[in-house]
C-alpha cells in the first residue's frame, strides 16, 4: 500500500482556510511533494484545486513532471458535485496522473431522510454529468463518507449514478460524526474503496456530548490497525493518506436536535461512543497554538510535529523503517 499526505495535515501553512501565514510562505503545490518526500512519503492527496495555480494543461504538466522527479504520486478531490467543476478537475486529473477524483456531498444535512434521498438524487444527477468524462479517461470519481453522510448513504449515492466509475474515498475518522464505528463503516465500505484518508481522534466530554480533537495517528480512538487490515485484504492497491488537521469538532450527540438529523442511528452507536468518552476520553483539553494566540512559527510548529509523529506511527505500522530517520520538526 502507498502512504501518501494529505493537504489539509497543513491548512494552517498552506493558508487556503481560516489561517493565514504572515512572516512565512504559504505551502505551494510543489512545496507540498518536496515536503511529502522528505517525509519519505510516496504522494500528496491535494484535497483543493485552489492549491494549484491553475487547471491548465501546460502548469498540470509541469506539476506531474514534478511529481514524478520525486518520485511521488498525485490524487486530486474537490469538495462538492458541481458538474463544471467535476470536469475541469478529471481533465486535470487525467494531465497530472491522479488515478482518481475525490467528490463530496458538501450542503448540510437535511432532517428528514425524505430530504436526504432528494439530496442524494441530486447529487446523483450531477455526478453523471462527469461520468463519460470519467469513462474516457478511465478515471474514477469517488465519494468521500463525509462528516454529512453515512457509510449506508454513500452507497446509496453511489447505486443511484449507476455507474462503475463511481467508487468511495473512505475516511478513518468521518464515522464517529454520524456516530458510526469506523471498522464496521469500512467494512460496509471495502468492496468500493480506491482511496483512503487516515484520521484519527481524541474524545473529550462536554454537557452536550463531546469534543473530537484532531490528533497524530494512532494516539486517538480510531482503531486504525484493523482498518487498515480490513482495507488492505480488500484492497491493496489503494493508497493511505495521512490527514491530521490540528482542529477540534463539538459533537452533540446528546442533544435532541443534532439526533434528529440521524434517524438512524441506534442507542447501541449512542452508546458505544459514549463508552469512548468514559473509557477514553481526556480529562483535560489542551489549547492549541492558535488558542493561546501563540506565534506564527508556534502554530506551524504544531502542526508540522503532529504529522511526522503520524508518518513515523504509519511507517512503523506497515513495516517501513524509513520514519527512523525522522525527527519531529523537520
Amino acid at each position: 500500500m502507498k502512504l501518501g499526505l494529505h493537504s489539509y495535515s497543513y491548512r494552517h501553512a498552506a493558508g487556503l482556510w481560516d489561517y493565514t501565514p504572515q512572516v512565512n510562505e504559504p505551502m505551494s503545490a510543489v512545496h507540498f511533494l518536496r515536503k511529502a518526500a522528505e517525509l519519505y512519503l510516496d504522494g500528496v492527496f491535494f484535497c483543493d484545486p485552489r492549491h494549484f495555480e491553475s487547471l491548465d494543461y501546460g502548469y498540470a504538466a509541469t506539476l506531474r513532471e514534478r511529481a514524478t522527479a520525486l518520485g511521488q504520486y498525485l490524487e486530486i478531490g474537490m469538495n462538492g458535485t458541481n458538474p463544471a467543476e467535476v470536469q475541469d478537475l478529471v481533465r486535470a486529473a487525467h494531465v497530472l496522473g491522479s488515478l482518481t477524483v475525490r467528490v463530496s456531498l458538501d450542503r448540510p444535512r437535511p432532517r428528514t431522510q425524505e430530504a436526504m434521498r432528494a439530496l442524494l438524487a441530486a447529487a446523483a444527477e450531477e455526478l453523471a454529468q462527469a461520468l463519460p468524462l470519467c469513462e474516457r479517461y478511465g478515471i474514477p470519481l469517488t465519494i468521500e463518507n463525509t462528516p454529512n453522510i453515512t457509510s449506508a448513504e454513500v452507497l446509496e449515492l453511489i447505486e443511484l449514478t449507476k455507474s462503475e466509475w463511481v467508487r468511495v474515498c473512505f475516511d478513518t475518522g468521518n464515522p464517529l460524526v454520524v456516530l458510526e464505528d469506523p471498522l464496521e463503516a469500512a467494512t460496509s465500505l471495502a468492496p468500493l474503496i480506491s482511496t483512503v484518508h487516515l484520521k484519527d481522534y481524541q474524545v473529550s466530554a462536554r454537557g452536550d456530548g463531546l469534543l473530537l480533537l484532531g490528533c497524530a495517528l494512532g494516539e486517538g480512538v480510531v482503531d486504525l490497525v484493523s482498518v487498515i487490515d480490513l482495507i488492505s485484504s480488500r484492497a491493496p492497491a489503494v493508497s493511505l493518506n495521512i490527514e491530521t488537521p490540528v482542529a477540534k469538532q463539538a459533537l452533540p450527540a446528546l442533544e435532541e436536535e443534532y439526533l434528529s438529523h440521524l434517524p438512524q442511528a441506534s442507542a447501541a452507536a449512542l452508546g458505544r461512543l459514549l463508552r469512548l468518552v468514559r473509557d477514553r476520553g481526556l480529562a483535560r483539553v489542551p489549547p492549541t497554538a492558535r488558542e493561546r494566540e501563540a506565534s506564527e512559527e508556534e502554530v506551524l510548529a504544531e502542526e508540522d510535529d503532529q504529522v511526522v509523529r503520524s508518518v513515523h506511527w504509519a511507517q512503523r505500522t506497515l513495516v517501513r523503517p524509513e520514519a527512523e530517520d525522522l525527527q519531529p520538526g523537520e
